[in-house]
Parts: structure tokens; C-alpha cells; sequence
């Protein structure tokens, strides 16, 4: 089935991020920020599951005693799946409260959930809040043109030369961005994938584990990409796409509650 495919606006030339936030990239010494600073960051996460459990392990590594979390917010939860002396809260006075006592965030939220974590993200920051980068040691970024705020690269993950990797990006363990990529906002690229060269993926979309993307094509926003899939050809936004070429299957719309904002 043939689909209209929309170039999405990031293709153009990105200017990189201004926001002011702390981070580490690959082979700066731990514990040290862009800015050559040693400020103490309270941090909030939102998300406590699984991918909390990882950045708490990941923040210790990369910032030390920097870093403190403040608390944790899931309104799904009433305690931790795992062992952990940090707090919960799930209600939307604490969340006020927690708010005032954080001067950063992450938002741990993974999976095919691009635009809430992005959208999320952009209320956090209205209440003060700045993104915090938490990027692997063992990660690989090599001469990008953009590293967005708040992006997570998890340990094997590379980007090649002259790449955007948007805020609020994910890069999984092992994948792959080549050469000269546009990876647009809130994109989630899962374990073992790999992008090849000067492609460009729109805001919020997902490439599954072990797909892979062939060069010089543009995946449009809203797209998920299945585990394994080899795409070949464009993809037009709000698809769902799986196989080998990959083939559209459905139409894909993004969920998303910010109740708790309100």
C-alpha cells in the first residue's frame, strides 16, 4: 500500500539546543558538565519502572555526588517495583511540592511513547524544571551536529558524524545512527538498531529493535517501526510499519495523559 509520505520541518538545518542544563558525553572525566561546573542538581523523575531503575544506576555512574534525586512521580504506582530508599508520589499537590524542591528532570518513559515523553517533558520545564542529559560512558558520539536537552543513550550506542540527535531522544543499547542523520524530537530508537546514513526521522516516531533503516530515506512522525523490520522505502507519518521490506500495517496515534498538569 502505497502512503503520501510528508517531509517532516526538522529535515532543515537544526540550530543545537540553547536550553541551559548539565550533561556528560562520552570520555569527559565524571562528574564534570559542559558548562566545567560542580552544581548540585536535585532531580525528579517521572516514570518509576523499569527505566527509572536504570537512570538512577546510570546518574549515580555519570554524576556522582553531583547528583541527588528528589523523588520519583507515577501516579500508577503506590510503591516501586523495585528496592529503592527514593520517594514515591503520585498525586498532583506532591507533584507541586516535588517541583519546587527539583532543579532538573527526566522523564523516564520509553517504549513507542515518544510524544508523551516529549510533551512531558515541555511541562516540567514550564514549572522551572531543566532536561538533564544522561549519556553512557560507554556510548559513542562522534562530532554531532546537534545533541538535543534531555536525551538518553544507554551503553554501546553510536552516533556518527555530523548527526541531530533531537531533545528527548532515546538511543538504546547497541544501536546505531549513522552518518548525517536528522533524528527528530521524542524519537526512540530500540536496542540493536541500526539507522544508516542521512536518514531523517520525524518527531516521535520509534524504529523496534533490530530494524533497520537504508539510507537516504525520510520516516515521517508518529511512525513505529516493528522489531527486525528492514525499511526500505519511505514511510509517511502516523504508520505502523513491520516485515522485511516493511509494509504498512495500521495507522499509529500517539496516547498521552497530562492530567496531572492541570
Amino acid at each position: 500500500m502505497q502512503r503520501k509520505v510528508n517531509v517532516p520541518k526538522q529535515m532543515k538545518k537544526v540550530k543545537e539546543h540553547k536550553c541551559k542544563e548539565f550533561s556528560l558525553t562520552a570520555g569527559m572525566l565524571k562528574g564534570a558538565t559542559e558548562e566545567g561546573g560542580k552544581e548540585e542538581m536535585n532531580i525528579l523523575l517521572w516514570g518509576g519502572r523499569s527505566k527509572s531503575r536504570i537512570i538512577i544506576e546510570m546518574v549515580k555512574e555519570i554524576y556522582g555526588t553531583q547528583a541527588h534525586i528528589s523523588g520519583i512521580f507515577d501516579k500508577t504506582l503506590s510503591e516501586l517495583p523495585f528496592q529503592s530508599d527514593i520517594e514515591l508520589f503520585s498525586s498532583g499537590s506532591e507533584l507541586e511540592v516535588f517541583c519546587k524542591k527539583s532543579s532538573h528532570y527526566i522523564v523516564c518513559i520509553g517504549g513507542e511513547h515518544g510524544y508523551a515523553r516529549y510533551m512531558t517533558a515541555k511541562k516540567l520545564e514550564e514549572k522551572g524544571l531543566l532536561p538533564l542529559r544522561v549519556i553512557s560512558q560507554h556510548s559513542l558520539l562522534d562530532k554531532l551536529d546537534l545533541i538535543g536537552g534531555g536525551i538518553q543513550v544507554m551503553p554501546g550506542a553510536i552516533a556518527h558524524k555530523f548527526s541531530s540527535i533531537n531533545e528527548q531522544c532515546i538511543l538504546n543499547t547497541n544501536s546505531t545512527v549513522d552518518h548525517e542523520c536528522i533524528i527528530g524530537k521524542g524519537v526512540h530508537v530500540m536496542g540493536g538498531a541500526a539507522i544508516a546514513g542521512r536518514v531523517t526521522i520525524g518527531n516521535y516516531s520509534t524504529i523496534g529493535t533490530n530494524a533497520t533503516v537504508l539510507p537516504n530515506l525520510v520516516i515521517g512522525e508518529n511512525v513505529y517501526v516493528g522489531a527486525g523490520a528492514v525499511v526500505t522505502k519511505n514511510i509517511g507519518s502516523n504508520s505502523v510499519v513491520a516485515g522485511v521490506p516493511a509494509k504498512f500495517l495500521r495507522e499509529f496515534k500517539p496516547s498521552i495523559d497530562l492530567s496531572m498538569f492541570s
